[in-house]
């Protein structure tokens, strides 16, 4: 993998482009820019047929959790992008999926958990790594622990750095023994929580490595899911700022989670260079919302009446025969309207998602077109003024009619007499 820096401006971040990866020498990626999350390898509810409809089709790279694709596994007989029928986009496997919450618990010792569709399961370094060989990806990370957020103690960000340093190295002698991971890249992990020392000491880890990272993963500042848009954003931004300053400028920084627009605006500012679609997937597919906020900042000032996203599910959408978003070129807003959405949502349409997903992916990319281009005439402060004033909604809290499998730690909770009951009611 390799990184080329165009430009670093006063103010508003750098540009760059993202090429180099051995199976596909010909595919590049313009800075700041989003790679496509996705379930299982695919980008949730919209088919490789379906992309079609997006203007501009971000499936190029593609990010590829361990947590939803561990089952296929044994299935494996070629590269993973081959498997999924996507050869040519390019797969960085991750290891937890950003859109998924984090559920809290006690990690063992020599491994890391994740929470799979069969429950519960450790991953060691040869559990993930042999996972790696199987799925021979263009660029990896490392097993690492970053299970950290704003109110973590001073000793699980210490335990967090010292299980990381030990697995990346038991990792990177695996990768040189390799012969199926030559041609891929590895990205490096930087942990520490927020703690700036612990940071630091993680960068001089990973740069003292023997091996040349293609990239770098700031990670450990949330632990994932939906509530990361609501990060307390001045202490991320700091951390991530100070990273920043301490890694190559050679090299791209990712920085993967459901970052509410306003907080990439100002991570990008600070160094970052490539972020996920988690937050467009977040939005549609789980709380039933398409992107409306502006990002063009000659447009008419609408202090306080301009919202960041619209509710499908609000009753006064019902007779609204207006797009999602008017002046919106997308084919959700060219051939559908907030009626139609609202009614889709009623029925439990499975259409819903995936014309909501269109929308706010077709939104997402626009937006960072419009970053690079104020990126590149160093006046992103002016964009990220303009995104501030307007009005966020309420937090999401789901619809009692949405059933949803209760939490595994709440099931082992329920008593076995009242499992009893109820099956008896039913047998009956």
């Amino acid at each position: 993998m390799k990184f080329t820096l165009n430009t670093v401006t006063k103010c508003s971040g750098r540009l760059g482009l993202l090429s180099g990866l051995e199976r596909l020498p010909n595919l590049t990626l313009e800075t700041p820019a989003i790679i496509c999350h996705t379930k299982g390898g695919s980008i949730p509810h919209l088919s490789k047929e379906a992309t079609q409809y997006l203007a501009n089709d971000p499936s190029a790279f593609l990010q590829v959790s361990i947590s939803n694709t561990v089952h296929m596994q044994g299935a494996l007989r070629t590269t993973f992008a081959e498997f999924i029928a996507r050869k040519e986009s390019a797969t960085l496997l991750v290891f937890r999926d950003p859109s998924e919450s984090l559920i809290p618990g006690v990690p063992e010792k020599e491994s890391v958990p994740i929470f799979t569709r069969c429950g519960r399961r450790n991953i060691a370094v040869e559990d993930y790594m042999a996972l790696v060989e199987a799925f021979r990806p263009d660029a990896y990370v490392p097993l690492y622990d970053a299970d950290t957020e704003p109110g973590s103690s001073k000793k699980r960000e210490q335990k967090s750095i010292d299980r990381t340093e030990k697995f990346v190295e038991q990792c990177l002698q695996w990768h040189r023994k390799s012969d199926v991971l030559r041609s891929s890249s590895i990205i490096g992990p930087v942990v520490g929580g927020y703690n700036p020392k612990l940071r630091e000491k993680s960068v001089e880890f990973l740069r003292a490595a023997e091996i040349e990272f293609g990239g770098y993963l700031i990670d450990g500042l949330h632990l994932h899911g939906p509530t990361v848009q609501h990060l307390n954003g001045p202490a991320a931004v700091s951390i991530v700022t100070e990273v920043c300053k301490q890694l190559p400028e050679e090299k791209v920084r990712f920085c993967f989670g459901a970052f509410d627009p306003r907080l990439v605006v100002e991570m990008i500012i600070a160094g970052v260079d490539v972020f996920d679609t988690s937050y467009v997937f977040v939005k549609a597919a789980q709380e039933h919302r398409a992107l409306i906020f502006s990002f063009d900042v000659k447009a008419p000032a609408t202090t306080g009446t301009q919202q960041t996203e619209l509710d499908t599910t609000d009753a006064r959408w019902e007779e609204d025969f207006e797009p999602l978003l008017p002046g919106c070129t997308c084919h959700t807003c060219r051939k559908s309207t907030k009626a139609y959405l609202h009614h889709l949502y009623n029925t439990r349409e499975m259409l819903g998602p995936i014309l909501l997903m269109i929308h706010n992916m077709h939104h997402y990319t626009e937006f960072f077109k419009t970053i690079r281009h104020h990126v590149a005439n160093d006046t992103l402060p002016q964009l990220l003024e303009h995104l501030i004033p307007q009005q966020s909604l309420p937090p999401y809290v789901p619809d009692k009619k949405d059933k949803k499998q209760a939490p595994l730690t709440e099931q082992l909770e329920k008593p076995i007499e009242e499992e009893d009951k109820n099956s008896k009611k039913q047998r009956a």
